[in-house]
């Protein structure tokens, strides 16, 4: 009898209640901001109210980093982004993005993938626009880039894109939002890492329609981008801020070969517009 109550006990040690779940270790925060850079040629700077900023020109920081991400939602409202009377808002960039670092990543510590001035640092853009017709998703790790293009209905109408050159076919990272988003009215993004942070994938959804606009282990990087995701995992453990902004330079042309965007349309003004990111959620090991 002794003997089989040591294997019970370490039966129990292994598969019971001694063994921590990944699931029970993982902690939903509400996303709160503060404010950054801010534009100088702009009378407005970004609203924050808690989880919600309505963006004019500039960028905010989470007020927390995260450490092992599991899961990232959140509400996107691209309609301040719909062309006006004034001007049709091409090639203004609405970019909701993290950036790998131990700390907050403000003003003389921010970082990034680009070539902005900023030190470099890992980067993940979960959305960049060019007004709300074209999206792009990238992973920058290590110097190395992998990305993903999808359109929406709202560039069908407009002449500087080229129609014919539109590709939705996800082997090559290209997607076809129209039908299952409405630009003119909000819709949420989920982010996804997988156990093992070998994946990422990014969902958009919208009054019962969804689609995944970006897979690293199932879809195609766009114009053949590949990604080694093997500092996916160290880099979680360093923690990751969430820096959206609001910005005119950087807007998605769509694949190089074929560019969806091709018209003489780069005069738009950044203080004409606007847009909205609220109900950021992050599922996450711990906050910094």
């Amino acid at each position: 009898m002794e003997k089989i109550l040591k294997i019970y006990e370490q039966i129990k040690k292994l598969f019971g209640c001694n063994q921590k779940s990944s699931l029970s270790s993982l902690t939903t925060y509400n996303v709160t901001f503060e404010e950054d850079w801010t534009s100088d040629w702009c009378n407005a700077t970004p609203i924050i109210e808690n989880s919600t900023v309505t963006f004019n020109a500039g960028r905010v920081v989470s007020t927390h980093g995260f450490k092992n991400i599991s899961k990232i939602t959140a509400t996107i409202d691209l309609s301040g982004l719909e062309p006006t009377e004034i001007q049709k808002n091409n090639w203004l960039n609405a970019s909701f993005y993290m950036v790998n670092s131990s700390t907050q990543p403000k003003g003389s510590n921010y970082c990034d993938a680009g070539n902005s001035g900023a030190p470099y640092c890992n980067e993940i853009d979960f959305l960049e626009t060019n007004g709300n017709r074209i999206f792009q998703q990238t992973i920058h790790l290590n110097n190395q880039q992998r990305f993903e293009y999808s359109y929406t209905e709202a560039l069908m109408d407009d002449d500087c894109y080229t129609q014919s050159n539109l590709t939705n076919n996800s082997s090559n990272g290209t997607h076809s939002l129209v039908d299952i988003i409405d630009v003119t009215i909000p819709f949420d993004m989920e982010i996804d890492f997988n156990s093992d942070y070998t994946n990422m994938t990014i969902t958009v959804s919208q009054n019962g329609k969804s689609t995944v606009i970006y897979d690293v282990l199932n879809n195609g990087g766009a114009d053949g981008t590949t990604i080694n995701m093997s500092s996916l995992k160290s880099s979680m453990s360093v923690g990751w801020w969430i820096t959206p902004s609001y910005w005119e330079g950087y807007s998605p042309k769509g694949p190089y070969n074929s560019p969806w965007f091709t018209g003489d349309c780069y005069n738009d003004k950044l203080c004409n517009a606007g847009w909205e990111l609220s109900n950021v959620v992050v599922v996450a090991e711990s906050q910094i």
